[in-house]
């Protein structure tokens, strides 16, 4: 936080992080409210996702190439401008679902670019002897406003109705433009692309196919994000039909989900070096996936929160553990490339694992849907503790 770019940017993106969360609890309740089909639900999962895993590698080439601060101004214009789209509809009462599904393809593909330029931009504003530090407050804004956000956006649905929430959010984004236009930052030049994207690519992947615990590692992370973190687009059902704790409920469940993140960010952080990275995760694979399932089967508001904290924190702990072991591993002039493949595993299983969910739960139920997805995160976190070369990862 010494660096004045720093911490103008942070807050910035703290506040607009708040705003998206906000809108995050309208829009997964409004699309709901409007088709009550499970299934619909999952559709706008799957195709705000879908971009990502065709375009993300684009998004990472274009950041190498031109000048990080300029792409963000533009995304971040693009997102606002989708969210005042939204409040227009939501307060004019034409917001229809068919709207919804196309502003989120639209958010989709511009995340796809701006999701790998903001990660990339940390390391323009700090020194390198603070970057590791930087890469974790800024991950710490995520999860900082993914507690208030929901909580806020919860409120103020139960209060004032969704289109109070896409004008907030709307607003929120002239925080980090703000930011941005008060920080320099020079053109990348680090974009050294001469054997082509593909072969670029696949240097990051040999890597990591060659060591079989840092594969397996990565492979959990893909397990995870296609059949453990799906539940979270179910969570206006719970809410409403398992729950029966309404709008204001469902903020608190996303606010207890984002309260488990930050602590295990801190957990994280506290056990490094203490603990071998292997056995942490494999702690961390099972934890998560007996607190989803516990979840999914408890009619108890308060239980079904302190499970969704425990969920939250575990999930955390190995995204970030595997995310570190790969850059510890990873010789410096690999490290994005590999890093990539990380990002590529939370973020490409996404669409098809909203719209696996939605389908299972119009199929079974949403509690039964989740139970059964998650088994599989289960299954595979005890494979984890059974590989030699998982357990021996040490950082």
């Amino acid at each position: 936080m010494r660096s004045p770019a720093f911490r103008r940017y942070w807050v910035g993106a703290f506040l607009s992080f708040v705003g998206s969360w906000i809108q995050n609890v309208a829009q997964s309740w409004l699309v709901y409210d409007l088709t009550r089909s499970e299934f619909l639900l999952g559709v706008v999962g799957f195709v705000q996702g879908l971009p990502m895993l065709f375009l993300a590698p684009v998004g990472g080439a274009l950041s190498d190439r031109w000048n990080r601060r300029r792409i963000l101004l533009m995304t971040q214009s693009l997102f606002a401008l989708s969210a005042l789209a939204l409040a227009i509809l939501a307060y004019t009462g034409l917001i229809r679902y068919e709207h919804i599904l196309a502003l989120a393809l639209f958010n989709g593909i511009v995340l796809a670019v701006d999701l790998p330029t903001r990660q990339s931009l940390v390391a323009h504003l700090v020194h390198r002897e603070d970057l590791a530090n930087g890469i974790a407050l800024n991950a710490a804004a995520f999860h900082t406003a993914r507690i208030l956000g929901p909580a806020l956006g919860g409120l103020l649905l139960e209060w004032a109705g969704a289109a109070p929430c896409f004008l907030i959010n709307a607003l929120s984004f002239s925080a980090i433009l703000l930011a941005l236009a008060t920080i320099r930052v020079q053109s990348a030049h680090d974009g050294r692309t001469n054997g082509g994207l593909l072969q670029s690519l696949r240097e990051g992947v040999e890597f990591v196919r060659a060591r079989r615990g840092l594969l397996m590692l990565w492979i959990n992370v893909l397990v995870l994000s296609m059949f453990g973190l799906s539940y979270l687009v179910l969570m206006p059902v719970f809410a409403e039909e398992v729950l029966q704790i309404g709008k204001t409920g469902l903020g608190q469940m996303y606010t207890f989900a984002g309260i488990g993140s930050l602590m295990g960010l801190l957990l994280t952080a506290r056990l490094a070096g203490e603990v071998p990275r292997g056995w942490l995760i494999i702690g961390a694979a099972n934890g998560f996936a007996w607190s989803v399932i516990g979840f999914a089967f408890t009619n108890s508001p308060w239980l079904a929160k302190g499970l969704l904290t425990l969920a939250g924190m575990f999930g955390i702990i190995q995204l970030v553990s595997t995310n570190t072991a790969l850059q510890t591993a990873a010789p410096d002039y690999l490290r994005g490339r590999v890093v990539s493949l990380h990002t590529w595993a939370i973020n490409a299983p996404a669409p098809f694992a909203a719209l696996l969910i939605g389908k299972l739960a119009q199929l079974w139920g949403a509690q039964m849907a989740v139970a059964a997805c998650t088994s599989v995160c289960a299954v595979f976190a005890l494979v984890l503790a059974f590989v030699k070369e998982v357990r021996s990862v040490e950082r």
